[in-house]
């Protein structure tokens, strides 16, 4: 076993963003008196409720003795031995200088081999593999794992029902729920989002939804209105009709900014609710989602913008089409076609991680059904293979 008692540092560590970021830090503090032996990605707490973390380097390094500070080329020092005046005496210390240096790297490279991280405890390991068939992101599961290290000794591990409940929690807390709003009359609603999610249903459905709630709590039937800024969908607006005919509700058509202040002017006074239809667009348009945009610009407007999502979307493309939405400043995430898949780690891990709110979830094509208010107890029962201890989310995360 190495002992380092005999070498003339001790190992140090230091944790930056980057591994620039930390040879920046030393050169400025040592100069080029430090050795790095060895560098690992380890993730930093923060985040939501203190949960997720950011990717980081830290790396282990030992600080050289200064007489060690400048190393010449080797050609330049041949040259300034050659030229020196012969000396045994000269020659002994050169060599015993190189000897220890070499002894002393050979020492650290014996211990930094010899580090070994700990065995992981079996119980995380099925934790993790839990995850995985969840199709939580790697990001979030490494995030669980680390904190179930620092936050549970190795006796505690050993209980895994015990760690089993407590991880559902900490997913349950990562879940955003969107608070209720209210809106002072008209209430414009935009539903933006790519191609394919499902929008111009999840409209029909959000506007059918509207008045059943006032009809279910006996108030008088809202006016709502639909308007359809879909230019690129063929049938669109055809379809958008149909639901409104079957819903005796307006369905108009704008395909310019003006036309929409022409008809948010129009029937500003009358209409309760505005529910916009848009066109749907590959996420990496950028120029066609921003031209979209514009369609938005109107004064008084004040629209309440959601972004529809499909519950099957890849975590990298759902991170790419919040990016190229957050013009729009979406309030909240609709989470379209849940009857399409039965894992939503993927998409729970991103918007945990962006710490974006979900509203809704439609799971099926009938208007007015297949749309509900989102809820944390509906997404963990919904995680497979765990065992849910419903009595006791239901009573954590009500509604």
């Amino acid at each position: 076993m190495l002992n380092l008692n005999d070498t003339l540092v001790a190992t140090e560590t230091l944790v930056l963003p980057t591994l620039d970021d930390c040879k920046k830090a030393l050169f400025e503090k040592y100069g080029n008196n430090f050795r790095i032996l060895d560098q690992e990605t380890v993730f930093v707490r923060g985040g939501f409720l203190n949960l997720f973390s950011r990717p980081a380097k830290k790396v282990t390094y030992i600080r050289e003795p200064a007489t060690y500070e400048v190393q010449e080329p080797a050609s330049r020092m041949a040259s300034t031995v050659a030229s020196a005046p012969s000396s045994s005496v000269t020659n002994e210390k050169f060599e015993a200088m190189n000897d220890k240096i070499d002894e002393l790297s050979r020492k650290m490279s014996i211990f930094a081999s010899a580090v070994v991280q700990p065995e992981k405890h079996e119980t995380i390991k099925r934790i993790e593999t839990l995850l995985q068939e969840n199709e939580f992101t790697p990001s979030y599961i490494e995030t669980i794992s680390n904190r179930l290290r620092s936050e549970f000794a190795a006796a505690e591990l050993d209980d895994f029902d015990a760690v089993e409940h407590r991880v559902v929690d900490w997913i349950g807390q990562s879940i955003n729920i969107a608070q209720e709003s209210y809106f002072k009359a008209p209430h414009v609603i935009v539903i933006v989002g790519p191609t394919g999610v499902g929008k111009t249903t999840t409209v029909a459905k959000m506007a059918a939804g509207i008045i059943l709630e006032a009809r279910n709590a006996g108030k008088p039937e809202p006016m709502v209105r639909m308007v359809t800024i879909d230019t690129t969908r063929v049938g669109a607006e055809e379809q958008l009709r149909r639901y409104g005919e079957i819903m005796d509700i307006q369905v108009d058509k704008a395909e310019n900014p003006q036309t929409v202040g022409e008809i948010f002017s129009q029937y500003k006074e009358s209409m309760d609710t505005l529910l916009v239809d848009t066109s749907g667009y590959s996420p990496n348009d950028y120029d066609n989602i921003a031209k979209m945009r514009k369609f938005l610009d109107v004064p008084g407007l004040h629209p309440d913008v959601y972004l529809a999502v499909s519950a099957s979307t890849k975590a990298r493309d759902l991170e790419n089409i919040m990016q190229n939405y957050e013009m729009f400043n979406f309030r909240s995430v609709i989470i379209t076609k849940c009857d399409e898949t039965t894992r939503y780690g993927n998409i729970l891990s991103v918007l945990a991680e962006k710490n974006k709110s979900i509203s809704y979830i439609t799971d099926g094509q009938q208007v007015p059904r297949y749309f509900e208010k989102a809820t944390v107890v509906r997404f963990l029962t919904n995680l497979a293979d765990f065992n849910i201890d419903r009595s006791h989310i239901d009573e954590i995360f009500r509604s």
